[in-house]
């Protein structure tokens, strides 16, 4: 009979798991901390393996490092109740074959089962694992699905050569994506960043491939370029996209022959490392226009993998903007502060179209000129209103006034309406009703008067006061 490990400090787990495993056809043996799993892997033979990260003395991922998961034919399943990139990424190289977040669909243990039974010996193995300190340097946040899905990747890559193409909006993170896979993979060697779009374009060619002595007027001695800088490291090309097509051609030669030339020189040399390319464009819609080489596309597009926008990772954004606000609390030698929660909301609930890149600035925005150790929504809805351009209320006409007030509460409104009807609803109550009530107490209670402000005859006024609870009430007359 096939035979399962299930490695949980949690009893529950433990029970749960055995259950269904059991249920399948599985043998099932039990481990409630890292010594004994490593022991019964150590002397039987399973097929597969679920293995808790945090268990007491020996961790998960310190199992799978000893017992050498990424040989063994055990097929690895990691666990963790805490959602952190570095974890996801860690494992995957380690020997798993998939990072489980709790509280799991039993439905997917069971998909997973029934997967393994149908593979063949021969399946692919993932990558051995990194160093937990190494991770520190690429500074990711996040716990949500999306980006573990990317550091699960970034993982299972890191270890080989392969060419890498990284997709995304503009300020997603791709660049630190991009450290995240070469710190794993080879942390000691370098990790050289080029942006030619942001290099004059008579200079490219010499800043990428290097020059000799006399190549050009001003090059008054021979000076390495890029590729050699990167040399047994990383060389991360980011905005490809806007590569010119003259350069296009030299880097095909380099990923094709895995060699180069200076300017102004006649001798090719080796070029040993990996290249990371990055790009916020549509390079297929590039090849169709004849921008963009197809075969430059081919050789980069080997391991494409897509860097999420901030929309699609909202959860993280809490946790985004208070490491970013430690960060500059520190680094501007201010103050400690944090968010409130009502803070955080509101900067979850605010459409980033700059990404990661966009919230960092703002936040190191308001640790400059906020003062209190907590920062509130007010504070955070004021600040955000200025960067979108808003109007000084302060000083703005009525009209624009009014205009803004809208525009925050539909903001606030978010997705929860369903229908015009929820619309009208909402806004009969929380602007026509405080609106009506101001009018009134301006005019000192004078039906008429406010009616005439507000553009409407008395009658309808007055359905309206009634309609909104807002007129005066009855007083009862006393009993003589």
């Amino acid at each position: 009979m096939k035979k399962v490990l299930i490695a949980d400090d949690d009893e529950s787990i433990r029970w749960v798991l055995q259950k269904t495993v059991t249920g399948m056809g599985f043998a099932a043996d039990l481990a409630e901390d890292g010594e004994k799993a490593l022991s019964l892997l150590s002397k039987h033979s399973y097929s597969a393996a679920f293995v808790d990260i945090r268990m007491p003395g020996m961790e998960g991922i310190e199992v799978l490092e000893r017992i050498q998961a990424k040989k063994s034919p055990t097929r690895f399943f990691v666990m963790t109740a805490v959602r952190r990139p570095d974890a996801a990424a860690r494992s995957t190289r380690a020997g798993a074959a998939e990072f489980i977040t709790k509280p799991f669909d039993i439905g997917h243990i069971e998909k997973l089962l029934k997967d393994l039974e149908k593979e063949s010996a021969s399946r692919e193995r993932p990558f051995r694992a990194g160093d937990a300190e190494e991770w520190k340097s690429t500074r990711i946040v996040g716990r949500s699905r999306a980006i573990l899905e990317v550091f699960q990747s970034a993982g299972k890559v890191a270890d080989s050569d392969a060419t890498v193409l990284l997709l995304g909006e503009r300020g997603v993170g791709k660049e630190l994506v991009a450290r995240c896979i070469h710190e794993l993979g080879s942390p000691e060697r370098p990790f050289v960043a080029v942006n030619t779009s942001a290099i004059p374009r008579e200079l490219q060619e010499a800043e990428l491939f290097g020059n000799e002595k006399g190549a050009f007027t001003g090059a008054e001695t021979a000076r390495e370029g890029k590729l050699e800088a990167a040399m047994g490291g990383t060389l991360f090309l980011d905005e490809i996209g806007d590569t010119p097509l003259e350069l296009q051609a030299k880097l095909l030669r380099v990923l094709q022959e895995k060699e180069f030339t200076r300017l102004g020189s006649n001798r090719p040399q080796k070029f040993r490392g990996r290249v990371i390319a990055a790009t916020n464009r549509d390079l297929r819609r590039l090849v169709a226009e004849g921008k963009f080489r197809e075969d430059l596309f081919d050789r980069l597009n080997v391991f494409p993998i897509r860097v999420p926008a901030l929309s699609e990772r909202r959860e993280d954004i809490p946790l985004l903007a208070d490491f970013f606000l430690q960060k500059y609390c520190s680094l501007l030698s201010r103050p400690q502060r944090s968010f409130s929660k009502e803070a955080l909301e509101e900067l979850a609930a605010n459409h980033w179209k700059g990404n990661v890149r966009e919230l960092e600035n703002f936040v190191q925005r308001l640790a400059v000129l906020s003062f209190g150790k907590l920062l509130r929504r007010e504070e955070v809805a004021r600040e955000l209103a200025k960067a979108d351009g808003a109007p000084d209320l302060a000083t703005a006409p009525l009209e624009q006034v009014i205009e803004e007030r809208v525009r925050e509460f539909v903001r606030r409104l978010g997705s929860a309406l369903e229908d015009e009807e929820d619309l009208h609803e909402l806004f009969l109550h929380q602007m026509e009703k405080p609106l009506i009530k101001v009018v009134l107490e301006a005019t000192g209670g004078n039906q008429i008067k406010a009616a005439g402000i507000l553009g409407i005859n008395r009658n309808t006024l007055r359905k309206k006061l009634q309609d909104l609870s807002l007129l005066p009430k009855k007083r009862k007359r006393k009993s003589r």
